[in-house]
């Protein structure tokens, strides 16, 4: 065993619990936290180590079965408490908490391995052996595990979902950890081993821990897919219905309209003018307020441009000269929906008086087809892989404008979306198959 100072000995534990906390830190970005969380996690650090130090006679030094057991117990009695920790600074479920500090403590094990393959190297093993050496190889070998690991990570853990609160992942990250943590046990501090084994040892160590990481988010990445892919088709289902719904109820309104119509032709006469002129107007609002040439638009257009006039929302139309016969009646139907929905919502959180608009136009040029739409916006919009995360859609997270993006696609097209001051602006292509 490379000779380490008698105090990084003794405060070893304590020292482990300390990077296992960073480490865990670096992957909770999106857990809750709990009320006056810095000084529960400084409290809580605190005690960690004071119990890590006042405990560390169980660790004993060699290779025989009860050094190899206190190895084991050591690193579990620090696992234990950064679960401790984790708890009570994170307002989570105990399985979201199994999973997260697994994640922290084998990112602890990958830096370890690390420094142990680095003071492999003559002139570091004879640095660290200084005083505060081995806190500057510290430094180093954790340093730049945790900032690939942040980056590496990052993508998983910054935008929270319910795939961490999942029983059977965090029981199966702990067990996988757990076996870990004895396996590595076995040989440590044995005297008897040479450079090429404890290269070797910590190679397949981090080689392990690696591995295990990547299964563990891998199975989230997937479970996270297949939620969305579930969501994005009961949302396409929901709008369906909702589209189904819209057209019966726009054609019986039609409907009815026109049967007051001729019922009024017949009153002339017989009611005084004035009275007809009245009710001519009360039913004037039930007159189809849209006529773009697409049954699909009208029947949405009626049902927007009545709640824009509630909301005081002037809406401005422009497709009623847009060939989209290729383009079919669900996915033109979500296209619409989605974009005037979010229009609408953000326009309608807007201060009383300011100006409220939203513009809606449509081209067709050969077979290209542009949809271009925009809207005053007082809020800061958080895009996330180029799509705004909308604060409109609390039922569906965002999945609109997702599932906007997956219909033009579907059409070898793209959506795009800024923000430009106060104005958000979105334009869609869609490209019809060639004839």
């Amino acid at each position: 065993m490379s000779y380490m100072p008698v105090w990084y000995q003794q405060g070893r534990s304590a020292l482990l619990l300390i990077q296992s906390v960073i480490a865990l830190l670096l992957v909770s970005c999106s857990m809750n936290r709990r009320k006056q969380f810095y000084l529960r996690l400084i409290t809580s650090v605190l005690a960690g180590c004071a119990v890590q130090y006042l405990v560390r006679g169980i660790y004993i030094a060699g290779s025989t079965p009860p050094a190899m057991l206190s190895h084991a117990a050591a690193a579990l009695l620090v696992y234990i408490t950064l679960s401790a920790i984790t708890w009570f600074c994170y307002d989570e479920s105990i399985w979201t908490v199994l999973l997260m500090t697994a994640t922290g403590y084998i990112g602890q094990d990958i830096a370890g391995s690390v420094k142990t393959l680095f003071r492999q190297i003559e002139w570091v093993n004879s640095f660290s052996r200084q005083q505060g050496g081995i806190l500057i190889v510290d430094l180093v070998c954790y340093g730049a595990v945790y900032v690939l690991m942040f980056f590496a990570l990052r993508p998983f853990v910054r935008n929270r979902n319910d795939n961490f609160d999942n029983k059977r992942k965090a029981v199966s990250s702990v067990l996988v950890l757990l076996l870990c943590i004895g396996m590595a046990r076995l040989t440590q501090d044995n005297p008897n081993r040479n450079q090429q084994a404890v290269i070797a040892e910590a190679l397949g160590q981090i080689v392990i821990d690696v591995l295990v990481i990547a299964l563990q988010y891998g199975v989230m990445e997937q479970a996270r897919l297949a939620k969305n892919m579930e969501t994005m088709r009961e949302l396409v289902h929901t709008q369906r219905v909702q589209y189904e719904a819209s057209k019966e109820s726009a054609q019986l309104i039609n409907e009815k309209y026109h049967d007051l119509k001729h019922l009024l032709k017949s009153f002339r006469g017989t009611v005084p003018q004035e009275q007809l002129d009245q009710l001519k107007h009360s039913i004037a609002a039930y007159e189809r307020p849209a006529n773009s040439g697409n049954e699909v638009l009208d029947v949405l257009l009626a049902e927007k441009i009545g709640i824009c006039q509630q909301r005081n929302i002037v809406l401005t139309c422009s497709v009623g000269m847009t060939d989209f016969s290729f383009v079919e009646e669900l996915d033109l139907y979500s296209l619409f929906q989605n974009a005037l929905t979010n229009a609408i919502n953000a326009v309608s959180a807007l201060p009383e008086g300011s100006e409220r608009f939203i513009s809606l136009s449509s081209a067709r040029d050969g077979n290209m087809l542009t949809i271009h739409m925009e809207n005053p916006c007082e809020e800061e919009i958080t895009f996330v892989n180029g799509l705004p995360q909308t604060k409109g859609d609390p039922d569906w997270h965002g999945f609109g404008m997702k599932s906007m993006n997956r219909i033009a696609e579907k059409y070898n097209g793209m959506l795009t979306a800024e923000q430009r001051g106060k104005m958000f602006f979105m334009d869609i292509l869609l490209l019809a198959p060639e004839r």
